[in-house]
């Protein structure tokens, strides 16, 4: 059976429990979770595993990129990450521009390509809700500064789509996906925080993916 890894910041990791003495607990709270659910549900013996961990940037994940990625055998991984190198570059001047957030992502993708050549990829579009600016909650600068933040994941969007041009890799849209949402319900359906996600938000994400991978005549759980 096909082993799926995923990685990320907190958008992925949702809390899940590291320690692993929680087995329903171990993917997270988040998409993963309801990812794990159907396919676990459709292909027993299925193996999925989550190593995000919350707060990272892109370089934080490259640190880890030997251990918690490259050492675990995979048929698929998964990555989803850029909205923490905008938050720490605009708040503390600590995060990865956008020259040095491709430079990063694509030595990462080439090692993975080196280790695992026949593993298939999928990179997962970076997204942003505009909050109301009395339900942004510690996010309140990025509705005050929206243009400039907004401006910065459009850049990191079209990375990540030219990465997965370039690897071969499967795209998966989460920004339009939410953009299209966004004409059903509100931001705040599908966002606590302009960042992190409600059930509901998760939940579309989640179909999102597993329509776009298994639409991938590459790609096989079994």
């Amino acid at each position: 059976m096909a082993t799926i890894l995923f990685q990320g910041d907190s958008i992925t990791d949702a809390n899940r429990d590291r320690e692993g003495k929680d087995k329903n607990r171990i993917l997270g709270d988040g998409y993963v979770q309801f990812i794990g659910a159907s396919l676990l549900c459709d292909y027993p013996g299925i193996n999925i595993r989550n190593t995000a961990i919350s707060g990272n940037r892109i370089s934080d994940l490259y640190g880890r990129w030997i251990e918690d990625t490259l050492n675990i055998e995979f048929d698929v991984l998964s990555i989803l990450c850029g909205i923490n190198d905008i938050g720490y570059a605009l708040r503390l001047n600590m995060g990865a521009d956008a020259e040095k957030f491709e430079f990063v992502y694509d030595r990462m993708l080439h090692e993975v390509k080196m280790a695992r050549p026949q593993a298939k990829i999928v990179l997962c579009e970076p997204f942003l809700f505009k909050m109301d600016i009395n339900e942004a909650k510690n996010s309140a600068d990025i509705i005050e500064n929206w243009d400039v933040w907004n401006g910065h994941m459009l850049e990191r969007r079209a990375i990540v789509k030219s990465l997965a041009e370039k690897y071969q890799a499967i795209f998966v849209p989460f920004g339009k996906v939410f953009e299209q949402a966004l004409e059903i319900a509100p931001a705040n359906y599908w966002s606590t925080d302009g960042i992190h996600l409600t059930m509901a938000g998760n939940q579309l994400i989640a179909r999102e993916w597993l329509r776009c991978v298994k639409g991938d005549p590459n790609v096989s759980f079994s």
